[in-house]
């Protein structure tokens, strides 16, 4: 275990010169600042590294070749000569006390080595709503430790929970240089695949106990720049994300759940594609549905999305007039 809260901040980017200076001084003015902050540019061509370079120690830059963002965390953790590591994304932004608030939390709690905080989305603003508010209810209903009024220890896995709802988030979290190490790295191999974090998370959340500050310190930006912009891709990513944790030794115990995970996301996927008239999307997605997955309603939309596009696209909108309509009318 780590005897000291020095922190070591690693920030992984590619081409976002016009927003990584705003990231930076949002952990430069940390109330606990940070032993350091590794820069490690990912390749950018947009002056990243003119820019970057301009600043000062603590801040450091390393720059690699163009590899994805697994790789940009695994240089920068080491490179990280703290024992504690924090990871923020480069469009991202960190409340004042997010370092002070996570540092008393281990603090309190011997052998914390691993926790995250909540966080708000930011686009023109800080959202009023926070991701613990869309927690599904039950979901903290588990063996846990108050520890002060916005912080608490989860003493059980979150692994599968996080599969049904995931509140963490990279620029969220601080783990101890020991924790990283028994885990292990990032796979570096996801690197370019929307939602490559889940995968590094569900790894981190099967080893109690786990810090949780319920306070939102962190904002996550949302821009038409950000990878998570596309819903469709994103869901892509994270089947294909569970297809690689499914056949992980961490995840053996789970592997009901994550199939189960993999199936409600081709699902979720059929009804976006079904939403915006894709209907070769639709079959693409639901030939993945397991035949003990399919609803009625699903049903029907494989059937739709069967026929000739002239049939189909009448029969298409009819049925989401009646669903719309029976939404309203619930």
């Amino acid at each position: 275990m780590p005897t000291s809260f020095d922190v070591s901040v690693v920030i992984p980017t590619y081409n976002r010169a016009d927003l990584l200076p705003q990231t930076l001084a949002s952990i430069v003015e940390q109330s606990v600042p940070p032993a350091e902050i590794i820069v490690v540019d990912d390749g950018s061509t947009d002056g990243t590294e003119a820019l970057a370079r301009r600043f000062r120690p603590p801040i450091r830059y390393t720059r690699i070749e163009n590899s994805g963002v697994c790789r940009a965390r695994n240089v920068g953790a080491s490179l990280a000569t703290a024992p504690w590591i924090a990871y923020c994304d480069s469009d991202d932004l960190w409340h004042p006390d997010k370092l002070e608030s996570q540092v008393r939390l281990l603090r309190a709690v011997p052998g914390l080595e691993y926790a995250f905080t909540n966080f708000r989305v930011v686009t023109d603003g800080w959202s009023s709503t926070t991701k613990f508010d869309e927690v599904p209810a039950g979901y903290w209903d588990l063996p846990r430790r108050p520890v002060r009024s916005d912080a608490f220890v989860v003493d059980a896995p979150l692994f599968e929970r996080v599969l049904t709802y995931n509140p963490i988030f990279p620029s969220t979290v601080i783990l101890s240089q020991h924790f990283f190490h028994r885990v292990g790295r990032w796979v570096e191999a996801l690197g370019r695949t929307l939602a490559e974090d889940l995968e590094f998370t569900l790894r981190c959340v099967t080893q109690p106990p786990i810090g949780v500050v319920s306070a939102p310190l962190v904002g996550i930006r949302k821009h038409p720049g950000g990878f998570s912009a596309d819903h469709l891709r994103t869901i892509k990513g994270e089947i294909e994300i569970l297809r690689y944790v499914v056949q992980q030794p961490y995840a053996r115990l789970h592997q009901a759940a994550v199939l189960d995970g993999i199936a409600k996301l081709n699902i979720a996927g059929a009804d976006v594609c079904f939403h915006s008239g894709d209907l070769a999307g639709v079959r693409e997605f639901l030939n993945a549905v397991p035949r003990e997955h399919r609803s009625w309603s699903l049903r029907a939309k494989s059937l739709v999305a069967g026929l000739p596009a002239r049939v189909a696209e009448p029969l298409r909108e009819a049925s989401l007039a009646v669903a719309a309509r029976f939404r309203r009318q619930r």
